[in-house]
C-alpha cells in the first residue's frame, strides 16, 4: 500500500479527528517513513511509540517499543473506529464517573465488534486501553496535580535527630 492510498484515508481525519485517538505523539502526512518492518509510520511520539500501517494488509498497528496490537484490521475500519471513538470521546464522562463511563465503555466495545472483530479483540490495542481507563491503577494526572495543591507540604528542618525543648538528653 502506498502513502496515496494511506494518505486517501486519513486525510479527511486529519488533524481534528485523530487528535481525539488516545495515542500520544503527532500524526504525520506523507511521505510516511518505514520502520524497520516496513510499514508506513503514520503517528510517532518521538519516543517510542508509534501508529503504523502495514502496507502489505492494511491494518493499523499501534507499536510501543517491542509490543504490538491492532488498533484497526484495515485503514477502512480504522476510519470507522475513529468516528466512533470521537462521538464517544467528546460527549462521554471520564473514568473517574466509573458507573456512567462503563456504560459508555460497553457501548463501545460492543460497536468494535461489529465494526472490526480483529480490533475487538482481548489483547488488542482498544481492549487494553479501556481496561487501563478503568482500572483502579488510572490515575487523572489533573486530579493529581490539584490534590497537591491542597496538600501542605511538610519541610525538613534538618533537626529530626535532635531532641525537642521538651525532651530530655542526657548521655548514658
Amino acid at each position: 500500500m502506498n502513502d496515496s492510498k494511506i494518505w486517501a484515508a486519513l486525510e479527511p481525519l486529519h488533524p481534528s479527528a485523530l487528535d481525539d485517538m488516545p495515542m500520544d505523539g503527532n500524526w504525520l502526512k506523507p511521505p510516511f517513513a518505514n520502520d524497520p518492518s516496513g510499514r508506513a509510520i503514520v503517528c510517532n511520539d518521538g519516543d517510542f511509540q508509534f501508529v503504523v500501517v502495514d502496507r502489505k494488509r492494511g491494518s493499523v498497528l499501534f507499536v510501543c517499543e517491542d509490543d504490538e496490537s491492532v488498533v484497526a484490521s484495515s485503514l477502512e475500519s480504522f476510519v470507522k473506529i475513529v468516528a466512533a471513538w470521537g462521538s464517544i470521546d467528546r460527549d462521554a464522562p471520564g473514568p473517574e464517573d466509573d458507573a456512567d463511563f462503563s456504560e459508555v465503555k460497553k457501548s463501545f466495545e460492543q460497536q468494535l465488534k461489529s465494526l472490526d472483530p480483529v480490533a475487538a479483540g482481548s489483547n488488542e490495542f482498544w481492549a487494553l486501553y479501556t481496561e487501563e481507563l478503568t482500572s483502579d491503577d488510572y490515575v487523572d494526572i489533573d486530579d493529581e496535580l490539584d490534590d497537591d495543591d491542597d496538600e501542605e507540604q511538610e519541610t525538613d528542618t534538618g533537626d529530626n535527630d535532635r531532641p525537642g525543648a521538651d525532651e530530655s538528653f542526657s548521655l548514658a
